[in-house]
């Protein structure tokens, strides 16, 4: 069956999940989509718009804000959404994360919570964190892109590894014989919404020691001043996706570091960071979870050296 080539207005929702008021508000505002019209001049929307209007909607699902994707051309939004997740072959997806993977096609919570925690009962946290979540959501975003499963399977996925990353954090307890633990403060900034991230970094951080505070998401960051003295943090920790705008991350650490006071290390880290090309004073930006790890044994070893002075 031939599909039609114009999509009335009538039927727009039902075709993009967008009614007629949301794309009347972005024409206005972003000049998108078009003022189209069927031969016979009756309004319509064309197939290329549909598209577009569909690829926004993936984009918005995976975290984009409309003044970022509307109105930008296909190819542009193209690259926005292979650059979420990199197109990863199903070949090279190892036995585990192609087995979750499966799991989640079938939305078997249970199975793919079981089978999760199989995972992490033989790895330590770090190690769980690198090589079993990282792949799988490589592998997720991989699949998404290429249309084998749909943005609601990415967000289960995401739920069932936070669950488990709290419920394992909340297990683990500073260890005897080291220095008083440095605390580290976590969270994300205003307007960031993306967790996994952090809680990953939070986790592989609590296994070595460090007692670890998450305040959450979305944060004002005179909130999140007030929240680092009072809790005596030794670090404020950050992370920063792919879908947070890169113009406003340079100037809200910037701005973060001139109301911490100095003793307080701001350490960040997320794909958002990808861009920052400079170094920031008295920022330390990190491109891995490793990084993180070898930041807060360089804390460790600042606290011994203090307690030993202080005798």
């Amino acid at each position: 069956m031939r599909t039609a080539p114009f999509v009335s207005p009538s039927e727009i929702e039902r075709e993009t999940g967008f009614g007629k008021d949301q794309l009347r508000k972005w024409r206005q505002r972003f000049g998108f989509p078009p003022a189209e019209s069927t031969a016979d001049g009756k309004a319509a929307y064309s197939r290329k718009t549909i598209s577009q209007l569909l690829l926004i909607k993936r984009l918005l699902e995976a975290g984009f804000r409309p003044n970022q994707v509307v109105g930008k051309p296909s190819r542009e939004l193209e690259k926005l959404k292979l650059a979420l997740s990199p197109p990863v072959p199903v070949m090279f997806r190892d036995e585990s994360t192609q087995a979750l993977i499966e799991q989640l096609k079938r939305t078997d919570l249970a199975g793919f919570s079981a089978l999760l925690a199989e995972e992490r009962a033989k790895r330590t946290l770090l190690d769980f964190v690198c090589n079993t979540v990282t792949p799988l959501m490589n592998g997720i975003g991989g699949a998404w892109s290429r249309d084998e499963i749909d943005i609601h399977h990415e967000h289960l996925c995401s739920c069932c590894v936070e669950r488990l990353l709290h419920a394992e954090i909340l297990k683990l307890k500073p260890k005897d014989g080291l220095p008083i633990p440095s605390v580290l403060l976590f969270s994300l900034a205003p307007g960031e919404r993306h967790l996994l991230g952090l809680l990953m970094i939070e986790a592989a951080l609590a296994e070595q020691g460090a007692r670890t505070i998450n305040i959450g998401s979305d944060v004002p960051l005179n909130i999140l001043k007030l929240a680092a003295i009072s809790c005596k943090a030794d670090v404020v920790a950050l992370s920063f996706s792919f879908a947070y705008p890169a113009r406003d991350v340079v100037p809200t650490l910037l701005h973060l570091r001139r109301l911490l006071p100095p003793q307080i290390q701001i350490w960040a880290g997320g794909a958002g960071l990808s861009g920052i090309r400079k170094q920031l004073k008295g920022v330390r930006i990190m491109s891995d979870i490793g990084e993180a790890v070898t930041a807060l044994n360089e804390l460790t070893l600042q606290h011994s050296g203090t307690d030993k002075s202080s005798h």
